[in-house]
């Protein structure tokens, strides 16, 4: 899933909070945590999409 994939999520469930997790893995090493960071700030999705640093954890 690459961020214009997490994009079209984002815009098809306003309500929800999106957690983007595994990055950097080996099979998603094309999009860093830090490009997308800045994909989700550019479009302004960063308050709703979360992207976890490795061992990190949210409770809701």
């Amino acid at each position: 899933m690459g961020k214009e994939d997490i994009y079209e999520v984002y815009k098809a469930a306003p309500e929800a909070t999106i957690i983007a997790s595994h990055m950097e893995a080996v099979n998603h090493a094309t999009l860093t945590r830090k490009e997308l960071g800045e994909f989700l700030r550019a479009k302004e999705m960063n308050q709703r999409v979360l992207v976890p640093n490795d061992g990190e954890s949210y409770t809701f």
